[in-house]
């Protein structure tokens, strides 16, 4: 058995996941398919610094969007496209409302306020709304909206800080790496695709990502394209 092994401890409440303790910060110790990821304990993956132009990312989401019209579309991609969400997500269709609008005017306060009331919304080790809103911070980290850079540093901070307390630690240490722009090889190799608005690229890599737990892959992409699609999208809720 290795030192790491030896080293690991579980998490208080989380005894029965694959998520454990390693020298103070959460590690994934799984073996499950879709888990590359700098958590990863037996295979750490990390994305190579990448620079992205906002005006392609956004033409490929426009494609990434075209492509999921005839696919089904898991946790919260259903509100994109105007269908009814299960118990409990449906009570935040005005809280998702709030954050469409925020984003489409561009309102700072509006978008803090938004994301804040999303933090810990759902059901399962990573809520929706927490996946949503890593996806939301993530996308902006590479398609940035001008006028809040300044502010984004001290807005992710406030935003870690809540998630330590309306979610739970495994959650929140997965939100903090999608506020640090790092996240699940999934994720930012459909970023890659939709740069290069290669449309197969973009919907193996976003096949691979709505793979990852019940809906999570599904919550982050509906994060990712908010983001990006935004007015444009969902035109039927602004």
């Amino acid at each position: 058995m290795s030192t790491d092994t030896l080293a690991l401890a579980r998490i208080p409440g989380f005894e029965n996941t694959h998520y454990a303790m390693l020298a103070g910060r959460i590690v994934w110790a799984g073996d499950t398919p879709n888990s590359d990821h700098p958590r990863c304990l037996a295979n750490p993956w990390q994305a190579l610094p990448t620079h992205y132009q906002a005006a392609a990312l956004r033409k490929g989401a426009a494609l990434a969007w075209q492509g999921l019209q005839t696919k089904a579309r898991p946790g919260l991609l259903a509100w994109l496209g105007g269908e009814a969400l299960p118990f409990p997500l449906n009570l935040a269709a005005q809280r998702l409302h709030d954050l469409a609008q925020a984003l489409h005017h561009q309102d700072l306060a509006a978008f803090e306020a938004a994301c804040l009331r999303l933090l810990g919304l759902g059901v399962g080790l990573t809520p929706s709304g927490d996946d949503l809103v890593g996806a939301l911070f993530f996308t902006l980290r590479y398609a940035p909206v001008a006028q809040w850079q300044a502010a984004m540093p001290a807005l992710r901070t406030r935003i870690q800080l809540a998630a330590q307390s309306a979610s739970n630690p495994i959650s929140a240490a997965l939100l903090d790496d999608l506020l640090q722009g790092s996240s699940y090889r999934a994720l930012h190799e459909l970023f890659d695709a939709m740069h290069k608005g290669n449309a197969s690229a973009i919907d193996q890599a976003m096949h691979a990502l709505l793979q990852i737990g019940a809906s999570s892959g599904g919550d982050m992409l509906a994060g990712v394209l908010m983001t990006l699609l935004n007015p444009e999208l969902p035109a039927q809720r602004l």
